[in-house]
């Protein structure tokens, strides 16, 4: 059997096994050639007495059937038709459907990319193909190999979230767009197993008592390891997710953006940990995960997850359908506040959560011992913010380097300190405008921007706004002469075209910008003065520029890692008292 045949079967037999584990026995099927291997696996699985398989030759006919099906029964439907015109034939049914509320799952096939815009024949743009009259659309990737195991992955993914849409309140059509290569002949020795492999998230729109029960299960009588991601102290549960964190007895990684890291109890190193994390004793791995709020900025912890294999629950009234590493086995759709509560459990042995604090307080000091003994680098500036903003400031942070820097160096934090930044998409545009925005929100709060260059100069006409309002914000700019981040990325392979390509030094005069904005202006090479310049109330606009060396960058980074590496390796945190 060839590759591209294994990889079809496997992905097909993956989707009908998601689609059939979450309850969907009834299927209503169109016939033609790009829906070939979807046909002939439905076919199978009737055989075998798992589903109700009606096949209809009018997609129009079928799609108005299977209405009356989801109807009658009460459930959803699962219709499966050929690309081209034939999908165009389920639009009233779908307008029929959306009016009224009535769950479909619309599995559409379709030819692959290459095929699109170039007059293949029964080949038509199906992306989002019914626009306004489904709930939502997802198009499924095209897999090749079948060792496309993260491919995979997403389409069991996108399955079972599309049917939680489906049969969330109000319920509604779903469409799900299945591109296609040849060879469309499955392995027709295949046998379907009414399982689904992969450890699928499970997810639960609201908290029902079933939902609630099974998050009891998951976490009973488990070490467990909490993950708070960006915008919990924002959303206002902070405080119950601390006090169970104390009940039982679990370490609490703190995202940088989570707002949590003034609080005693977490764990504020996790960047540096789960970069080792195989080297750490059995007595501290963990035996479950609970993960709330947004996605992690740390792309070590992100990556753990991908590969750990344990059961990881992630409870957010937001972001629990929004897990990147797709590594979640139950999303619970809820306010955390209202669930933590109500929660009952025994907790972990004291030793399991003293044993991280140590080893995230050795880390800590070695962070701060490295602080002392360098030039003017990220590492100083971030560690010396995180030790020095006054009570109830708030710090802007610029996505790139400058919150990767604030997630490894931060530290502890000051009550009160809120920390922000936008990380929906990431970009480097618009941060001196947004950090303005922040100062007016709470202009009686000391508000602060910790930037690098190049975003500076993105949005250098943003600064109009600090004198056009009377606005207070103090810049801390570092100051590197272009795009740091590319030095930790395989871009840097690219000897001859770097500079020019990725790194980009602009050589800007921060100087002479600032009097153009009628900004206070210090340029600052050491600790501390840096120190005594947090110590200043902002008033007005004001800019301190933090020259450091692009070249250090990787340097520091990596010595760090060597240094914590070794640590982890040497310390024994079984037996801390």
């Amino acid at each position: 059997m060839k590759p591209i045949q294994s990889a079809l079967t496997k992905q097909v037999l993956t989707i009908l096994q998601t689609i059939y584990t979450q309850g969907i026995t009834q299927v209503v099927l169109s016939p033609g050639s790009r829906s070939t291997p979807v046909a002939i696996l439905l076919g199978k699985m009737q055989d075998q007495g798992l589903i109700d398989l009606y096949v209809d030759v009018d997609e129009r006919s079928a799609a108005f059937f299977a209405l009356g099906l989801a109807k009658t029964k009460l459930q959803p439907v699962l219709l499966v038709c050929t690309s081209g015109t034939a999908a165009a034939n389920y639009y009233p049914a779908i307008c029929e459907a959306n009016a009224s509320h009535i769950p479909l799952i619309v599995l559409t096939t379709d030819r692959p990319p290459e095929l699109q815009d170039i007059g293949a024949p029964q080949t038509l743009n199906q992306t989002n193909f019914y626009y306004q009259q489904v709930k939502h659309s997802w198009n499924l990737p095209t897999i090749d190999s079948p060792n496309q195991e993260t491919e995979i992955k997403y389409s069991q993914y996108l399955v079972q979230k599309a049917i939680q849409c489906a049969v969330s309140s109000p319920c509604g059509p779903v469409h799900l767009n299945l591109p296609l290569r040849k060879p469309l002949m499955p392995d027709l020795n295949v046998h379907f197993e009414p399982v689904v492999p992969h450890n699928p998230i499970k997810i639960h729109n609201e908290l029902t008592s079933a939902a609630f029960q099974e998050l009891q299960q998951q976490l009973t009588g488990k070490r467990g390891l909490i993950l708070a991601g960006p915008q919990v102290g924002i959303n206002s549960y902070q405080d119950e997710l601390i006090e169970f964190t104390k009940a039982m007895n679990w370490p609490l990684i703190a995202d940088s953006l989570s707002n949590l890291r003034d609080y005693p109890q977490t764990i504020t190193t996790g960047k540096w940990i789960f970069q080792f994390y195989q080297f750490l004793p059995l007595s501290m791995q963990p035996e479950v995960i609970l993960r709330t709020g947004g996605t992690l900025v740390s792309a070590e912890i992100a990556a753990w997850l991908k590969q750990v294999q344990l059961p990881i629950v992630y409870l957010d009234a937001d972001h629990a359908q929004l897990d990147d590493t797709l590594a979640t086995t139950l999303a619970l759709n809820a306010y955390p506040a209202t669930v933590l509560t109500q929660l009952k459990l025994n907790p972990s042995q004291l030793q399991w959560l003293k044993s991280w604090q140590q080893l995230d307080q050795n880390i800590q000091t070695l962070l701060q011992q490295t602080v002392h003994t360098t030039a003017l680098t990220e590492l100083q500036i971030a560690w010396t913010l995180g030790q020095n903003l006054p009570k109830t400031a708030q710090l802007f942070v610029s996505n790139s380097m400058p919150i990767r820097e604030i997630e490894a160096y931060f530290g502890h934090l000051q009550a009160n300190v809120h920390v922000y930044c936008n990380r929906g998409v990431n970009g480097i545009d618009g941060v001196n405008s947004t950090a303005l925005g922040m100062a007016a929100a709470h202009n009686q709060k000391p508000a602060y921007l910790y930037i690098g260059d190049l975003a500076f100069f993105h949005d250098l006409t943003g600064l109009m706004l600090s004198n056009n309002y009377s606005l207070n914000l103090t810049i801390f700019l570092q100051n590197n002469n272009g795009g740091g981040i590319f030095s930790f990325l395989p871009q840097n392979q690219a000897v001859d075209q770097f500079e020019k390509v990725f790194g980009t030094p602009q050589n800007l005069n921060i100087k002479a910008l600032a009097q153009f904005y009628q900004a206070r202006y210090y340029k600052c090479t050491d600790c501390q003065t840096l120190q005594a310049l947090i110590q200043q109330i902002p008033q007005g606009l004001t800019i301190i520029e933090l020259p450091t060396k692009r070249s250090q960058l990787t340097t520091v980074d990596n010595q760090i890692s060597q240094q914590v590496k070794k640590l982890i390796q040497d310390q024994n945190y079984e037996n801390q008292d």
